[in-house]
């Protein structure tokens, strides 16, 4: 009876560690310690100020922590092949990125930069992005898939972002090429 019960007591305290080390390692690999994370920052060497050149209806001004021309100087060194990547892996389920202009769950992300936001005529937009007299510009991609739901509260995307700035770079050199791409 009594090495019944050790087993019994140890199958217990295994499934105990099992799910504490899942918990551990997913904890580990899925959440960003908000102490140690950091906004994009990055120095960039002899570029003028052109803030004068930046739409500034375009940018919301309690956002705005990086300027156009910084971001187009980062997205030259932005990897596409590792954005068409990332994209096809994390946003292609729910999003068409080919022409002709075909929605799935999400509006299509064909032709995306520059187009109005909440303009496909086939897509119930949520009333939030409905209500911005926004483009999708390199800044309103990037703080949008930074952060959705802080950007566009209300909004129905459910992805919660892209915390990893260079993978943001990446999606947005990759989105950029591709809106060019499938204007031709």
């Amino acid at each position: 009876m009594s090495s019944e019960l050790n087993k019994i007591f140890c199958a217990i305290l295994s499934a105990i560690l099992v799910y504490l080390l899942a918990s551990f390692l997913s904890e580990l690999l899925y959440n960003v310690d908000k102490k140690k994370a950091t906004k994009l920052s990055y120095n960039i060497e002899n570029v003028e100020d052109k803030n004068k050149d930046i739409n500034k209806e375009d940018i919301d001004s309690e956002l705005k922590i990086i300027t156009e021309l910084e971001l187009n100087q980062l997205l030259k060194n932005a990897n596409l092949d590792k954005g068409r990547t990332f994209v096809n892996k994390n946003c292609a389920s729910c999003h068409d990125l080919n022409m002709p202009i075909k929605n799935k769950i999400g509006p299509s992300l064909a032709t995306v930069l520059d187009r109005k936001i909440g303009n496909l005529s086939d897509y119930k937009y949520s009333k939030t992005l409905l209500n911005l007299d926004k483009k999708w510009n390199i800044i309103n991609l990037y703080y949008f898939l930074e952060n959705p739901k802080k950007w566009a509260p209300g909004t129905k995307m459910s992805y919660r972002g892209i915390a990893d700035s260079q993978k943001l770079l990446n999606t947005i050199k990759y989105l950029k090429e591709n809106s060019v791409s499938n204007e031709n």
